[in-house]
């Protein structure tokens, strides 16, 4: 049965003839997620749980604590306090010692212009200290279980006990942008910061150029993002994009400048072409799959409909590994006992590794072959000449020779079985709906 999505089996990422759907997306970034946020349904993921710097992406945390806190006509000053302890080549608007504005105002110079004084006078403001914000910051990210997240304090510049995972960043940057304060500033391309005692006005533009209509990255779909960047950290960036009902938050991290941009712009792109958010009877919401090659789609149902496989958002363009293809076998003759299923997946020493590779055209043929002895079911009346085979062991080419005979397996060009390459779940799914049908025509096999 498929694995529910853990797709850093993307390493996890070939019998008919193939048209490839959209497939996975090549991403720069050492770490990157992807979740639709109605079906709580991981889309992606890359090292999605291991920690990286978030640099100012933390910002976003600071912005919910500070805005379920404080009232947004609060006045904030800014002060020497902050001059003093944050460093003084953090990211600014410019304010002087005793400007005054408010806690709205001071939220779009933190989540638009990234603004590390403004942060620091916020957190003051809401805890008395620094420490004291940090912990309330820790305290939300349990709650929201973003485990392996650390944060000292509340702009993100760099210091190794301040760090997350994509995967807990998600979580955060979900909640954050779930607050109507929070997400619409962080959508806010242009905006007039005014500094109340003085009267002036510092205009502020959003530093995520997916707002910007004007940028080669701009996305209409994206309702709110927030950029990050020093030099550990490289370049990180959070985002919500919605796409009609689907709600997608992506995560980027450590990357290069503009990477970061398309990265996201690729992840939005996968999420949003692949899946459909379906609502059923009860108002309950599903995704659908819709990763597969369409010359697949009837043997997608099949399996789904039959109970072989499970709803997955795994890309069935990946591929797959000979313990999952095992797996679905037996779940399509689950009242047969075969004891080369059962053999097979039974591991021992060091074949667990091996079961957990992506498995080739030509392992698949001998499991296959292997599979129908069992069944005494094994005929080649019209064996057929297959060019690239002559070097395997004559017991392979058997059970190569039978399986394109029993059209289990097609050839590729013309009369090619390409044995070494690889197989993907689809590919996988159209030889056991041939299995399955073959099975059926022997009556004492009827399920």
């Amino acid at each position: 049965m498929f694995r529910k999505f853990i797709c850093f089996l993307f390493s996890c990422l070939l019998i008919c003839n193939i048209t490839f759907a959209t497939s996975l997306p090549e991403i720069s970034a050492d770490g990157a997620f992807l979740i639709e946020t109605n079906t709580n349904t991981i889309l992606y993921a890359k090292n999605s749980d291991l920690t990286f710097y978030p640099a100012s992406t933390t910002k976003v945390l600071t912005s919910l604590a500070i805005a379920e806190d404080l009232p947004m006509s609060q006045i904030i000053t800014k002060s020497q306090v902050a001059v003093d302890h944050v460093p003084s080549d953090s990211s600014q608007i410019g304010l002087n010692v005793g400007a005054q504005y408010s806690v709205y105002d001071g939220l779009h110079a933190v989540l638009m212009a990234s603004d590390n004084f403004v942060c620091y006078d916020l957190a003051l403001a809401d805890s008395g200290s620094i420490s004291a914000f940090a912990n309330k910051m820790n305290s939300i990210a349990t709650t929201l279980n973003a485990k392996d997240s650390h944060f000292i304090n509340p702009h993100g510049y760099h210091s190794e006990e301040h760090y997350t995972t994509p995967a807990s960043l998600a979580k955060i940057t979900e909640a954050a942008f779930a607050n109507p304060i929070v997400s619409k500033i962080a959508g806010t391309l242009n905006y007039d910061f005014k500094v109340i005692n003085t009267g002036q006005t510092i205009p502020l533009k959003h530093t995520s150029v997916l707002l910007d209509p004007n940028s080669p990255y701009y996305n209409e779909h994206v309702v709110a993002t927030k950029t990050g960047y020093h030099t550990p950290a490289k370049r990180t960036l959070v985002a919500q994009a919605q796409y009609g009902d689907l709600n997608l938050i992506g995560i980027v991290m450590r990357t290069d400048a503009p990477l970061q941009f398309e990265d996201m712009n690729k992840l939005f792109d996968y999420g949003s072409s692949n899946f459909t958010l379906k609502t059923d009877a009860s108002n309950n919401s599903y995704l659908i799959n819709n990763t597969y090659s369409s010359w697949a789609k009837p043997y997608v149902q099949e399996a789904l409909s039959n109970g072989w496989i499970t709803n997955t958002s795994c890309n069935y363009n990946s591929l797959i590994t000979k313990r999952e293809f095992l797996n679905i076998l037996r779940n399509i003759a689950p009242n047969l006992v075969n004891t080369t299923v059962d053999e097979m997946l039974h591991h021992n020493g060091d074949s667990i590794y091996i079961e957990n590779l992506p498995i080739k055209r030509k392992e698949l043929a001998k499991i296959i072959y292997k599979y129908f002895s069992d069944f005494n079911l094994l005929t080649i009346p019209n064996p057929v000449e297959i060019a690239d085979i002559h070097s395997l062991p004559p017991s392979t080419q058997e059970a190569i020779k039978f399986c394109v005979d029993a059209h289990i397996i097609n050839l590729q060009n013309t009369n090619e079985f390409l044995p070494e390459d690889s197989v993907t779940y689809e590919e996988a799914i159209c030889m056991l709906s041939k299995i399955n049908g073959i099975l059926n025509r022997y009556e004492h096999f009827t399920l």
